[in-house]
């Protein structure tokens, strides 16, 4: 999967982005006939958050965008002392699809890239054809998601802190596993809530092990960690309902009802604003956490196919799968592989490793390799 050189105001970056369409998961360019939708992501996970829209026959009739912010996943490159939150980031993300020349998407943005899509769709929407944000933010975080994301960063640096050493005795082993242990498990609730899947372990190992190598080991790194986990969220800032009515295109929201940090009320605030400011705007609730797009990606993905054939239906017939079950190859199937997944039948595709056997290989950094193409 490539990356594209951008020169943004935050500085020169390579930026990872994979194009999935009908034909093929990594693609070296949209069919051009085909609507294009670009996914943005939240934190701590990247871009392969979104394994279950790309892997799905019904979204693959379009064109399919991901690419890591600056910060996450494979993107290269240092968010530095200077402020990146919601409109540095989206002034990056319309540079790259400037580099990639690409002039017209439609946005799926999960959270805080809902934030970031809105932030587009104000300052450029001529360009956003249709917005659908799931389990949106509010326009400042509460104080108690701040204290949960600083804890998290603090188990985090604990850890980073003690390098691995084999010559370490089995307590101090044991003391890294742990704070390893809390730090994931709060992570993980608040993200899928406290059920998990065989493909959200996939995706936790996939993501951890990629945050491991971007977010640790040095202090550059942990700054980096602190920078796109907690300070992004702390210093962003929200659209003015002046910035919101120059929004032309429909928005849809999704709220996810077992999200744990961002209530309905959450979804309904951010409905009433756009209402307010004139913009189209509708709001649904479906089952599932904070990162649905995983765990209810059926309902989700209908609501964003609606969004996008409402603007343009293609009328082309559906992709074939590639699997059984139905689903699609991804940018992402040959890592999740690696890590215990593939799609499959729910009784059949659990095949991931133990808990413990997990975060003791991520804590010495014996991990599996990501593989870039």
């Amino acid at each position: 999967m490539p990356h594209i050189p951008v020169s943004c105001p935050s500085g020169n970056h390579e930026f990872w982005y994979s194009i999935s369409t009908p034909t093929s998961p990594n693609a070296k360019q949209i069919v051009p006939e085909l609507p294009t939708v670009l996914f943005i992501h939240s934190g701590y996970c990247a871009s392969e958050t979104f394994e279950a829209q790309f892997s799905d026959p019904r979204l693959r009739q379009f064109n399919l965008l991901a690419i890591d912010a600056l910060g996450h996943g494979g993107t290269r490159g240092t968010i530095g002392d200077q402020p990146y939150a919601t409109k540095e980031t989206a002034e990056d993300l319309r540079l790259v699809l400037d580099a990639l020349h690409l002039d017209k998407v439609h946005i799926f943005g999960l959270a805080n890239g809902g934030t970031i899509g809105l932030e587009l769709a104000s300052a450029y929407p001529e360009r956003v054809l249709s917005l659908t944000i799931c389990s949106p933010i509010p326009p400042t975080e509460p104080e108690e998601v701040i204290a949960g994301r600083m804890e998290l960063f603090n188990h985090w640096a604990e850890a980073d802190a003690q390098a691995p050493d084999s010559t370490l005795g089995e307590q101090v082993s044991r003391a890294r596993k742990e704070m390893v242990n809390e730090a994931a498990t709060g992570l993980m609730q608040l993200l899928f809530g406290f059920d998990r899947s065989p493909l959200e372990e996939a995706l936790r190992k996939y993501a951890l092990t990629r945050d491991l190598d971007i977010w640790s080991g040095s202090p550059e790194k942990l700054k980096q960690c602190f920078n796109t986990s907690v300070r992004w969220f702390t210093e962003r800032s929200w659209l003015t309902q002046e910035s919101l009515s120059k929004v032309q295109c429909a928005v849809h929201i999704i709220h996810c009802s077992e999200d744990v940090g961002y209530p309905y009320e959450t979804a309904q605030e951010m409905e009433k604003s756009l209402q307010d400011a004139g913009v189209r705007v509708s709001l649904s609730q479906v089952h599932g956490a904070h990162y649905g797009v995983l765990t209810n990606g059926e309902e989700i993905n209908a609501i964003l196919r609606d969004q996008v054939i409402e603007v343009a239906d293609p009328k082309t017939p559906l992709p074939q799968a590639d699997f059984p079950c139905g689903r699609m190859r991804t940018p992402w199937t040959d890592n999740f592989r690696r890590f215990g997944w593939l799609p499959g039948p729910p009784d059949t595709d659990d095949n991931s490793d133990s808990e413990s056997d997990y975060y003791a290989g991520w804590i010495y950094r014996d991990t599996q390799t990501i593989v870039e193409s």
